[in-house]
């Protein structure tokens, strides 16, 4: 299957971590085989600080600093901790921090597939941009399968009604200021510092697997996102043969995307005057190692953005449709590939293969190799993928352009 050869492909260029030289190699290479396909091909390349766990370890250390010293002055360390939190909540939110500046900067690059012109098409189709990420995620502590699985089981028994880690980890520094404003105002009871130990054990807690995250390497990467890279290349290719009216299909491949997406955030903004809202859908493809297809109702890593509604009907529609597919919603807490969009107002909906414990198999971690990824998972994704650009197709028919696509 050719999708289970291009994640194999992306696994053989060996620690593909953000910015670095195997990440451009395999840019090189995916913009060969889209070549080869037939498609015109652009890489573009941009600036970035991708070291994510050290630009919050740097927050996480200053918040342990200003917890240890409110101690001992009340006013320093609330200051301290104020700046950790206000640097925690900017870089979720802009990916400029003091932490961030303080992380190398690394080159990086989009490759971009460019729509093939539509001969009998709408003249003024709507973009639609399917996206993916294809370099390598660290292979950390933090990704333990009994970690990721708890937290699967918490988001379901809250019904998704959860921050995520960054919102949780907000929420600690927060109370931890709480305290340190309460110690200005004149309480020094040792109720006070009982109540502080819990949080500061937590925050000691992030420090250590920030730290090791910070110094891992990238993992072979192959399902998570090789497959989600495959997919997108195999729904490109597919499109092309037997392209829909009322969209223009573009692939974007993401450099630098593991995690917070830098990739699409470069693209969308460099594009912002093209790319607007009125005319433009956002399909993010994640990882589809194993299991049946999902589509995410909402995600982000500190709080959670809504996708598209009307896009998330499509996908509930279709998966009522086509019950064979097994395909059900999901509520993520990190960011899939086409979350970024969310934060630039664009229409967007994420899709990928969960297991039924809700997470992806093997991700991040050292074992994530082409040969525990599923042909049937692959093969699922593809149809999912497919029928629901088919719904977003007759949809615009009906609606013309996708302003009601926008999220509410």
């Amino acid at each position: 299957m050719r999708a289970l050869e291009t994640a194999a492909g992306l696994e053989g260029f060996a620690r593909r971590g953000a910015g670095s030289d195997s990440e451009r190699r395999a840019s090189k290479w995916l913009a060969a085989e889209l070549t080869k396909a037939g498609r015109e091909v652009a890489i573009e390349p941009f600036w970035c600080r991708p070291n994510w766990p050290l630009a919050h370890l740097w927050h996480v250390g200053l918040a342990l600093a200003g917890s240890l010293v409110s101690v001992a002055s009340a006013h320093a360390g609330a200051a301290m901790l104020l700046v950790a939190l206000v640097s925690i909540l900017a870089d979720a939110l802009t990916g400029v921090s003091p932490g961030r500046r303080l992380t190398p900067e690394r080159a990086s690059q989009n490759v971009v597939a460019i729509p093939p012109a539509q001969p009998g098409g709408d003249h003024n189709p709507v973009r639609l941009i399917i996206t993916a990420n294809y370099d390598a995620g660290r292979a950390g502590f933090a990704y333990r399968h009994s970690f990721r699985r708890a937290s699967a089981a918490i988001r379901r028994a809250a019904f998704g009604l959860t921050l995520g880690w960054l919102g949780w980890l907000s929420l600690t520094i927060a109370a931890l200021l709480a305290l340190a404003i309460l110690r200005i105002a004149g309480h020094h009871s040792e109720a006070i510092g009982a109540i502080q130990l819990a949080p500061t054990i937590v925050v000691v807690l992030a420090l250590a697997l920030l730290l090791e995250l910070a110094t891992a390497d990238p993992g072979p990467a192959a399902g998570d996102n090789g497959t989600g890279v495959a997919i997108a290349m195999e729904l490109a290719r597919a499109l092309d043969a037997a392209p829909p009216r009322h969209v223009a299909v573009e692939l974007v491949l993401q450099g630098a995307g593991d995690t917070e997406g830098i990739g699409l955030r470069r693209y969308l903004s460099a594009h912002r005057n093209e790319r607007k809202p009125a005319d433009t859908i956002v399909l993010g493809v994640a990882a589809c190692t194993a299991g049946a297809p999902r589509w995410w109702t909402s995600d982000g890593p500190l709080v959670p953005l809504r996708y598209a509604r009307p896009l998330k009907a499509l996908c509930a529609e279709l998966a009522s449709d086509e019950p064979g597919l097994g395909a059900r919603s999901h509520t993520g807490r990190g960011a899939a590939p086409a979350f970024p969009a969310r934060l630039f107002r664009r229409p967007a909906i994420s899709v990928g293969c969960l297991d039924p414990q809700g997470i992806v198999p093997h991700s991040h971690r050292r074992d994530d190799v082409a040969a525990q990824i599923e042909p049937r998972a692959l093969d699922a994704a593809v149809q999912f993928g497919l029928l629901l650009v088919d719904e977003i197709d007759a949809w615009l028919a009906e609606n013309r352009r996708p302003q009601a696509v926008t999220p509410a």
